[in-house]
């Protein structure tokens, strides 16, 4: 099955997240930990190679699921030579990179904390990072194992949806994998740069890839190679390809977009050995190759790409061999080899893509073993820059060995693959198809860059391992004072396992060329024609005897061996301001601020002012677009009069009547009453009200939910008012004078107007009969099995839009948590109060009937009286919650409910027993794990029935699949996981709140 590599991947995460909460297990070693989570790719790894045999065959591989099936997307994956090409990259590089972090997070010596171990812990971020995530090692594995998983999505994905959704999966996991270093404001900002290009690009993807599918009729990824045709004549094509080409250029850091590979280098080594040799970078590379077949074989997609790809080429090159750091400098040559890859695919010949299949492999394996070197010489050292470096093949020969091998298939020099990478390179630029001036330019400028990459690859290797410190740089950017040796650095070789990964890629950049493996020739034979369209030949054979790309080849030896030598005097050579991009983005940040800074002059941050605004502009749309005068005529105002009016009396009707008076009522007190508490229990009076009313129409469902949310608003409300000032409180009301108060009595009464005239209009245009209803009520039971029709709507019939409804609701939890937060670590540090006096009803009844014992809310001591009643209230909200829950897709009441009325619970326990007492009671209290357990059930609740014999978000009763004996009315099913995950979500998000309200604020930070 094609998901099981993505699925070995995901379990692999999931391990790695186990590692990163569970407390007993936080401990377990870094290096045996890298080790045991290496088995995950190593079994997709697997599991993809044994498929080769019927992908050299000729077969592409599919399996897939409905998703949408009215729109016809599914969730597939697809299995030809090229995505087999680049999943095995994925997971066998991913393996090593596994391995080989468990010894990079591992100090020096046993006594002895290395300077890079200590760059690398210093990210606890804050005290609620830190307490969530406990275990950086363990989450860096975390971090890495969900970009493979998502990396590996991506190349195997059948849908253009689903390409999608693991493209930009890459994109958020490469971000936390960046920023991974929390307090380095490098990290965060390289981290912010690649979301801000990569995401952007995204976007554009999503749009190219919709045009695409619309003009094919097809999300499905085979279809659409096959409608190449209909593709390319489309009058859209130009749009089409442009949106396209965006997203893959900013993916794969394609100038002018190159700009942000580079500073990604803030992550920590194996994450840039993984990201920026292997996986992230060629996601762009990929995507043109797999729709080459359906959008190439044009004149713009030609120029397009060999100028984009000239140019970055050229580019990264010319830079590279300017950079001090060693991972800058590999970042500039990535880039430089990127634009290549990216050139290639432009070209219109066979024997092109013959060169993209070599040097894809070629790039991955010589790049990630050079990554990992950097990676050991800092571990070892503490120093990146090689003017500070030198002399280091003493203490480390085994180091330099590797270094050797994979900086000789980097400069393209014999009997490295990456020297055939290199041949078949000039070979595809000198092809007769060619237009004339691109066989003599593209030669031209391939030459001049692969000179520079062996200077480069020669100041790597030598200019750390040979030269004295500060060789080969001028005056200007070197200072004796900051040399080291060898012995000052206290080097020595890493551990065996650390060199493993470096050791096996250097190897086989040897190895591949001098054995010639039918298994790889057959692996690149069947990547380049499933990129190129028609069948392509491969060969690994070195030489061919002297030809044109042999003589050109040895003029680029031979020029980067003088460029090596001159390379004190081209670092000396002052930097081209037009070459740095990063002003530019600079630039367009700075104008999305000025931007930013004029859209909220003009928010008040008044909630009057708002709700103003969208009621006046709600009420101009309807006047001029929504024949108004509908509600006024001869029709709707009888049939409303008799709807009200001539309903025969009953008790239903004088509880409306009493609920409306009552919402009235209590609505008018909370605005005139000067007391705080007060006016809280009026307002909250006034929503009981109206979840009366509703109860009565009858809709118990959402009576419910409006009350324990009025009921949890109060709580909430009251946490608030300790937090607020009471000096400030006092300025607001004297503001409030007699002018103020007509005002806001003027708008009230328009208000109030204008919603009573948008409700009759409501009422007029309303279907008398609805098209709708009578659907769900035939359906809602065969189909879901449920009685409660509401219940079955949001959880099975929109499950989905639930689904992103509690991930939104859950981020707007942690938004508002972080907003309290900051705001009070603002006053604080401006010396203003932070803490408000606690209300005196409030702490009268608090206090009353009995002696106080226990501190509350503010330090209030509050009655063993209140204590029984919050010890009565949290039991009965677990009770409530559990049966809302289980009987909830048959009875009133669901998951939200349920997570409300625990809040409820957990509330009251802050503000009877004060926030100390409450957390060391109920030390369950961890909302960031809520939110992650709910999103993760609800996840794990959509994809189960797939595995079962189901279909996505499908409703399944695993209950009775497994012949569990249940209560009536009690089925362990999709429905009931979508219920916990709700009340989870919900729960933490409130406890997010709450807890910020009641939290001390000596113990801020």
């Amino acid at each position: 099955m094609l998901a099981f590599p993505v699925l070995a991947c995901l379990i692999g995460a999931s391990a790695g997240a186990a590692f990163t909460f569970i407390p007993r297990i936080r401990s377990f070693p870094s290096r045996a930990l890298g080790w045991l989570l290496a088995i995950a790719p190593a079994t997709a790894f697997i599991a993809i190679a044994s498929q080769f045999p019927r992908v050299a065959a000729g077969d592409a591989l599919t399996w897939r699921i409905p998703w949408l099936p009215a729109l016809g997307v599914e969730f597939a994956f697809y299995l030809d030579g090229l995505s087999a090409l680049f999943g095995l990259i994925i997971t066998g590089i991913g393996a090593l990179v596994l391995i080989y972090a468990g010894y990079y997070f591992t100090p020096k010596r046993a006594d002895e904390k290395s300077a890079v171990e200590t760059r690398e812990r210093v990210s606890h971020a804050s005290p609620t990072s830190e307490s969530l995530l406990p275990n950086t090692d363990a989450r860096f594995f975390l971090y890495v194992l969900l970009f493979m998983t998502s990396m590996l999505g991506l190349v195997l994905a059948g849908d253009v949806i689903t390409l999608f959704l693991f493209w930009e999966g890459t994109s958020i996991t490469s971000f936390l994998l960046i920023a991974y270093k929390t307090k380095d404001e490098d990290a965060r900002s390289g981290a912010f740069k690649a979301l801000f290009v990569t995401g952007g690009g995204g976007i554009a993807l999503l749009a190219g890839l919709l045009f695409a599918s619309a003009i094919s009729s097809s999300t499905d990824l085979a279809v659409i190679l096959r409608h190449g045709d209909a593709l390319r004549n489309d009058a859209w094509y130009p749009i089409m390809l442009g949106l396209i080409a965006f997203g893959a250029f900013t993916k794969s850091a394609q100038a002018p977009f190159h700009f942000w590979l580079p500073k990604a280098m803030t992550a920590p080594t194996p994450a840039s050995a993984y990201l920026h040799s292997a996986t992230m970078v060629k996601a762009g590379i990929y995507l043109m190759a797999r729709l080459h077949p359906a959008l190439g074989n044009t004149p713009m997609w030609f120029w397009l790409l060999i100028v984009t790809g000239g140019a970055t080429m050229l580019l990264g090159a010319i830079i590279g061999l300017r950079q001090s750091d060693l991972k800058s400098v590999l970042a500039y040559s990535t880039v430089s080899q990127l634009g290549v890859l990216m050139m290639l695919i432009g070209e219109e010949a066979p024997s092109a893509f013959k060169a993209l299949a070599i040097g894809v492999l070629a790039h991955a394996l010589y790049k990630g073993a050079l990554f990992m070197i950097a990676g050991i010489v800092d571990h070892e050292t503490g120093v990146r820059d090689l003017r500070r470096l030198g002399h280091l093949w003493r203490v480390m020969p085994w180091t330099f060995v590797v270094c050797s091998i994979a900086a000789l298939s980097m400069a393209g020099l014999p009997p490295l693959f990456g020297f055939l990478a290199k041949e078949t390179l000039l070979a595809a630029e000198l092809e007769e198809v060619l237009p004339r001036l691109t066989r003599l330019v593209l030669p031209a400028i391939t030459v001049l860059t692969g000179a520079l990459m062996l200077a480069q690859a020669a100041s790597l290797t030598l200019d750390t391992f040979v030269t004295k410190p500060g060789t080969g740089w001028p005056a200007s950017r070197f200072d004796a004072s900051d040399a080291h040796d060898e012995h000052n650095l206290h080097a020595h070789e890493p551990p065996a396992g650390m060199l493993f990964g470096p050791a096996v890629l250097a190897a086989l950049s040897l190895i591949i060329t001098v054995f010639q493996p039918e298994s790889i020739v057959g692996l690149l034979a069947s990547a380049a024609t499933a990129a190129y369209g028609a069948k392509v030949k491969v060969s690994l054979e070195l030489f061919h005897g002297i030809n044109l790309p042999l003589i050109l080849s040895g003029i680029a030896i031979t020029l980067g061996v003088v460029l090596f030598a001159l390379r004190s005097l081209i670092r000396g050579i002052p930097s081209a301001p037009a070459l740095n991009m990063n002003l530019i983005y600079d630039g367009v940040l700075q104008s999305l601020d000025r931007a930013a800074d004029i859209a909220t002059r003009t928010q008040a941050g008044r909630i009057r002012v708002y709700l103003a605004v969208i009621l006046t502009a709600l009420f101009a749309l309807v006047i001029v677009f929504g024949d108004l005068w509908r509600v006024f005529d001869g029709a709707t105002l009888p049939n409303l009069s008799r709807r009200l009016f001539d309903e025969p009396f009953s008790v239903q009707t004088a509880l409306r009547a009493f609920g409306l008076l009552l919402a009235v009522a209590a609505s008018f007190v909370s605005i005139v009453i000067r007391r705080d508490l007060l006016a809280i229990i009026a307002l909250g009076s006034s929503g009981l009200a109206v979840a009366v009313v509703i109860a009565l129409e009858p809709s118990p469902d959402v009576a419910l939910v409006q009350a324990v949310v009025d009921v949890l608003t109060l709580v909430v409300l009251v946490l608030a008012l300790s937090r607020l000032p009471r000096a400030q409180r006092e300025r607001a009301e004297g503001l409030n004078g007699t002018g103020v108060q007509t005002r806001n009595v003027l708008l009230a009464v328009a208000g109030g107007v204008m919603v009573t005239v948008l409700c009759l209009y409501a009422f007029a245009s309303r279907p008398r009969a609805s098209l709708v209803t009578p659907y769900y009520e035939q359906n809602a039971k065969p189909l879901t099995g449920a009685a409660d029709i509401v219940g079955a709507i949001v959880v099975d019939f929109r499950g989905f839009d639930t689904m992103i409804e509690i991930t939104v609701f859950s981020m707007a939890g942690i938004g508002v948590f972080s907003l309290l937060r900051y705001a009070m670590k603002k006053r604080e540090t401006a010396g203003l109060p932070t803490e408000g006096e606690i209300e005196p009803d409030l702490a009268a009844l608090l206090q009353r009937p009995l002696p106080p014992t226990i501190t509350g809310i503010d330090g209030v001591r509050t009655s063993p009286f209140i204590h029984a009643l919050a010890y009565i209230a949290l039991p009965l909200s677990f009770v409530l919650a559990i049966v809302q829950t289980i009987y909830g897709h048959d009875q009133p009441g669901d998951g939200f409910t349920a997570g409300v009325t625990l809040s409820l619970g957990v509330g009251f326990w802050y503000v009877v027993f004060g926030y100390d007492e409450t957390r060391s009671r109920l030390r369950f209290l961890r909302p960031g794990l809520l939110i992650g357990a709910g999103i993760l059930t609800v996840m794990a609740g959509s994809i189960a029935p797939v595995f079962l014999g189901g279909g996505f978000f499908s409703p399944f009763d695993f209950g009775a699949a497994l012949g569990l004996p249940l209560p009536k009315g009690f089925y362990v099913s999709t429905s009931f996981l979508f219920e916990v995950a709700i009340c989870l979500v919900v729960l933490g998000a409130a406890i997010f709140i709450i807890d910020t309200l009641g939290h001390p604020e000596r113990d801020l930070e």
